[in-house]
C-alpha cells in the first residue's frame, strides 16, 4: 500500500507564537491557495481513499483535494494533532524556562514528556498508526491520501524511518507538504519527503513552523 501524507495548509494561527493543537483554526487566505494547489497536483490521478483529521484546517485542505480526485474525506479523530491539554493556546512567552521546567523536560525528551493533561508523542504515534493498519487491511495494494498535522505525520514518518518518536526534528513537515511511503509485507520505504514544489510562486511558500521555539 502507498500512503501519501499531506499536512494541512497554513491556518490563521500558523506561525503565531502560540501553541495550537486541537484549536479549530480555519485556513488563511494563503492556506486556501495552498489547498487549491494540492488539488491541482493530484487532479486526474487514481486513489483508493482520502482520510483526514476532522479539524477545520485539515478538513478544508482535504476537501480541495477530494474535489479533484473524486473522493469525499473520511474523517477520523485518530488523525488529529497532539492534544496539548492545559497548554492549548498558550503563548510561547508563558512557558517557563530553566532546569526542571516542563519546557526543559520537553526539549530533552519530547517523545515521552506529556503535555499537561494532554498527550505525549508516543500516544499520538500509537493512535495514528492504528489508522494505517486499518487502511492496509482495506487497501493492501492501493494508494491512500491522509491529510493531517505536523506532529501526527511526523510520528508516523519516524516509525517508517526507524527513528524514535522524539527524533521528529530530524526532518521537516511543512504546511501543505507531501510525503509518500510504501507499506508492504516486507517492510516500509520512504518514497518522498516534505515536497512543496506545487507551491512554487506562492507568497509565504517557505513558511515553516515548529512545535516550540528553542530554549533561550
Amino acid at each position: 500500500m502507498r500512503i501519501t501524507f499531506i499536512r494541512h495548509g497554513v491556518s490563521e494561527l500558523t506561525g503565531k507564537p502560540v501553541l495550537v493543537g486541537h484549536t479549530d483554526s480555519p485556513l488563511s487566505d494563503l492556506g486556501r491557495l495552498q489547498a487549491a494547489r494540492l488539488g491541482e497536483r493530484f487532479a486526474g490521478r487514481q486513489f483508493d481513499a482520502l482520510w483526514a483529521s476532522p479539524l477545520l484546517r485539515t478538513r478544508d485542505t482535504a476537501a480541495a483535494i477530494g474535489e479533484t480526485i473524486g473522493h469525499a474525506a473520511v474523517l477520523d479523530p485518530r488523525l488529529m494533532e497532539v492534544n496539548l491539554g492545559e497548554l492549548e493556546g498558550a503563548h510561547f512567552a508563558q512557558l517557563q524556562n530553566g532546569p526542571g521546567s516542563w519546557r526543559d523536560r520537553w526539549q530533552k525528551n519530547p517523545g515521552r514528556v506529556r503535555f499537561p493533561k494532554g498527550e505525549n508523542l508516543q500516544e499520538v504515534s500509537a493512535r495514528s498508526w492504528q489508522v494505517l493498519e486499518h487502511l492496509y487491511e482495506r487497501h493492501p495494494n492501493g494508494h491512500v491520501i491522509i491529510v493531517s498535522h505536523m506532529f501526527t505525520i511526523s510520528t508516523m514518518l519516524c516509525r517508517v524511518l526507524k527513528l524514535k518518536v522524539g527524533q521528529f526534528r530530524t526532518f521537516a513537515v511543512d504546511p501543505a507538504s507531501v510525503s509518500t511511503v510504501q507499506l508492504d509485507a516486507g517492510g516500509l520505504r520512504l518514497m518522498l519527503l516534505n515536497d512543496t514544489s506545487h507551491l512554487d510562486g506562492l507568497d509565504g511558500e517557505k513558511l515553516r513552523t515548529g512545535a516550540l521555539p528553542a530554549r533561550k
